[in-house]
């Protein structure tokens, strides 16, 4: 049986991946999961472009862009839409990056899932 989270969280996942190729500059993308006692992470990095700290913050705004849309095709929509799913059950989404140092965006989701949504 699908649970009902199960095809939002696949969402997340698709956004963040696709981010992470889309941005990677044709390198290796990596994907960590993680489990603690209470939740679980999951780390999808690039080796690519990197985001300005003045950038980050707002990329989880909607139609909102930390680089031009001619260069980098996307209506500014993924972010916004993997925070809201992954705030919906509970969960937080983190970036940590830097011009030419790639991005690790980071979710950390508890155990139980709560639905707010």
């Amino acid at each position: 049986m699908v649970r009902t989270w199960t095809l939002p969280l696949e969402q997340v996942m698709t956004n963040l991946l696709s981010n992470a190729l889309k941005y990677g500059a044709g390198k290796a993308v990596e994907v960590r999961v993680k489990a603690d006692s209470d939740r679980a992470t999951l780390a999808v990095r690039d080796h690519g472009i990197g985001i300005p700290l003045d950038d980050q913050a707002r990329i989880f705004d909607r139609f909102k862009r930390a680089v031009s849309s001619q260069d980098y095709g996307g209506l500014g929509l993924g972010l916004w839409i993997t925070r809201q799913v992954v705030e919906a059950h509970g969960g937080v989404i983190r970036v940590k990056s830097g011009p030419g140092n790639g991005a690790t965006f980071s979710v950390e989701l508890p155990y139980t899932l709560s639905h707010r949504a």
